[in-house]
This record gives C-alpha cells, structure tokens and sequence, in this order.
C-alpha cells in the first residue's frame, strides 16, 4: 500500500490557512489604529507646545493669553505646580489619576523657569477607552466568525473529494460505471470525469488482456494440434511420398500461423512511436496476394474463389506486417463461412473491403468489430477467436477503423479504412 506523507488533512489546512488571513488582516488593522493614535498625539503635543510658547510669550509682552476652561498653566517661580505632576520630567505626558481623572501634561523650562500645561481629557480618554473596547470586541468577533466560517467553508470543499475518494475506493475495473457523476462542473467535476474515463480505459485494456489470455492457449493449441498429429503420422510406416508433402504442407502451415501470432503481439506490446520507421511504401494487391498464397492450404479441400478489384495500382505508406495481419484474419473469417462460394478484395486508396457471399454475419461479431463491446465474448466464444481481437487491438493502434456489416448476396462484408 502506498504510504503518503505525513501532512495536516486538507480540511484542517483551509481552517489554518483562512483564520491566520483574518489574523494577519486584523493584525494590520490594530496596528493602524495604534498608529494612528500615535500620530494624534504627535500633533496635540505639537498643538500644545505651540500653546505654551505663545502664552509664554505673551506673557513676557505683557499681554493676557485667553487659556480654554479646561486648560490649566502653571508657573514653577510662582509655586503653583500641582503636586501629581511636580516629579514630572519635562516633556509630554498623558496621566490617570486614582479618581480617574485623565490629563494631557506638557512640562518646558523656559530660562529657567518651568511651565507646565495641563489639559483636562477626561471625557477624551473615556471616550478612547470605549471606542477601543468596540475594536477589540469587533475584532474578536470577525476571528471567531471567520473560523467558524472557515470550518464551514472546508467541510464544504472537502466533502466532494471525501466522497468521491469513498466512491473510488470501493470501484474495480468491473463496476466503473457505478461512480456517482452527479458533480458540479467544477474543478471536483473535472477530477471525477478523469477518474472515470481512466477506469473506462483500464477496464476496456484490462478485459482486452484478459481476452487474450483466455484465448491464446485455445489459439495456439490448433496449431500445435495439426503439427503433433503430423509428426505421428509421419512416424508410422507406409506413408507414401504424396502423404508426407502433404503432411509437411500442415506443418509449415501450423508453424507460420504460430509464427504470425509471435510476431503479432510482439508489435503490439511495443511502443507506438518505435514502429514508426518500419513502415514502408507497399503496393495493396501484391500485399493481398501474399496473404491469399499464405491461405491456399486452409481452402484447398473448398470450391471458393477470391478476386482482387482494383482500378489501378494502389500503393500506401502503412506498416506491411500489421497490415497482413488483418488482411490475413479477415480473410481467414471469410474461409471459414464459406463452403461454396467467392470471396471479392475491393482495393480503393482509402479504404480495403473483404466481401463474402458465406453463412452470414454472427450479431456478436457484429457487436464486437463496430462497437468494441468486449464483455460479450465472455458468453459467445464459440463465435470470435483470436483474430478478431488482434484485428481491434491494430486498428486502434495504427488509427484504422473496422466496420463489418451483412453483405447484399447474405454473407458477412469488412470494411478497413486507413
């Protein structure tokens, strides 16, 4: 089982994720208003200072400075400097008494004299202490929403991937199709459609393999079939000259039937892109007539007859040894539906067409060549054999298509398209 590392869930990493946003926002925010009031006092204390200078020197022009009611100035040569603020050092200040009194002090030494401006802000102060309470509360109340939120948010995000990950865990290659696909169309609906085309892949190669390896044992016993009673034959006496060709004929036979199967899925189980360069410019009829003397010993007890229709020289760049393949195995399903009768090769630059005039079209080779559906197989094997398979698994892999259909005189009519 395949061992992930070691992380926070996702659910739980949203929630940490939106709530230090709101921390780092709210953070920012605080700091704001802290400077901000620093500012403010900045300029009160400018303000004041300013105060203090020109009543200082009005004072000394002998001129009354008009001081606001809430405004007191003392005179340390006049011994009127309250008690609460004497120690002072000079500067600014912003005090609290035990009463809770709160007051703005402004302490300069002018010559040697001390002035000190004090200024009632009581009312400033309480009115601070409110305004900065509601902050806080206000604050508060957005982290707390947002984690509720957050919480909210991801369950919401994660349950998609939660349910799809359930739905996936309990799917096989063989109940794909049972995968919820009611999801929106979203980034979770575009991950359940890749899901499910990738199971609809798997399945489709996986029973194709299995195909294969159902039938190959059955395929390949036939032809060591005809070579082992060959071979007995051979070994007993009095067999004529004419018998042993004859039975020499069936070995040769048996073995390039075994060989074509060899070199069949030796091509297909290699890469696509590796068998570009062996294809070659052939000319189609030679093709087929190679293909039709390879056949001659499996129609050779049948009264049938193969022609080739072509209107002219038809040459394609296509890989030959695929390409006789499927000609090979078309041709082979046409011999065997035929007791009687003709099989016609129509030739055209797009398109090779294998015509019979045999026992007809079987629905599940019907179903099988136009629709792929594979599963059928499983309960008709009396009717597709290995053939039809390696022809499917070529076509798919050379980009052809195969279509097969009941010819007009009642036989069986393929159709390969380049």
């Amino acid at each position: 089982m395949i061992e992930l590392k070691k992380k926070y869930p996702l659910k739980n990493r949203i929630v940490i994720a939106f709530t230090i946003q709101t921390l780092f926002i709210t953070v920012v925010a605080l700091s704001a208003i802290f400077y901000i009031d620093y500012i403010e006092d900045s300029v009160l204390n400018q303000h004041f200072e300013a105060f203090l200078d020109a009543y200082v020197e009005e004072m000394e022009l002998g001129v009354e400075y008009i001081v606001p009611a809430d405004t007191r100035i003392h005179q340390s040569s006049h011994q009127s400097i309250p008690d609460f603020v004497r120690d002072l050092p000079t500067g600014a200040h912003n005090i609290e008494l035990a009463d809770g009194k709160a007051y703005h002090v402004l302490k300069k030494d002018y010559a040697g004299d001390e002035f000190v401006l004090i200024k009632d802000q009581s009312d400033l102060e309480s009115t601070e202490k409110l305004f900065n309470f509601i902050t806080l509360l206000v604050f508060a109340s957005i982290v707390l929403t947002s984690f509720v939120f957050s919480i909210s948010l991801a369950q919401r995000i994660v349950q998609p991937f939660v349910s799809l990950a359930a739905q996936v865990r309990q799917l096989t290659p063989y109940n794909y199709r049972e995968i919820d696909l009611d999801y929106a169309d979203d980034e979770v609906g575009l991950l359940v459609k890749v899901v499910y085309e990738h199971i609809h892949t798997v399945n489709q190669y996986l029973q194709r393999e299995q195909w294969f390896t159902g039938d190959i044992s059955h395929e390949l016993r036939t032809p060591m079939m005809v070579i082992s009673s060959s071979v007995e034959l051979l070994k007993q006496n009095g067999v004529s000259v004419k018998q042993k060709d004859l039975l020499f004929q069936r070995i040769d036979g048996a073995l390039e039937n075994i060989n074509e199967m060899i070199n069949a899925f030796l091509i297909l189980a290699r890469n696509r892109q590796d068998e570009a360069a062996s294809n070659s410019e052939i000319e189609l009829s030679e093709l087929c007539y190679s293909v039709i003397d390879n056949l001659k010993p499996s129609f050779a007890g049948k009264d049938i007859n193969i022609h080739i229709h072509a209107d002219h020289t038809i040459k394609r760049v296509v890989n030959s040894v695929l390409l006789s393949i499927v000609v090979s195995n078309l041709m082979k399903n046409a011999i065997a539906n035929v007791r009687k009768g003709s099989i016609d090769i129509y030739l055209e630059q797009e398109s090779l067409v294998i015509e019979d005039n045999g026992s007809g079209l079987p629905e599940v080779v019907e179903a099988f060549v136009n629709q792929g559906d594979v599963a059928i197989k499983r309960g008709n094997t009396s009717y597709l054999g290995l053939g039809l398979s390696i022809i499917k698994r070529i076509c798919e892999r050379e980009g052809w298509t195969i279509h097969a259909a009941k010819s007009e005189s009642g036989g069986a009519r393929f159709t390969l398209r380049f």
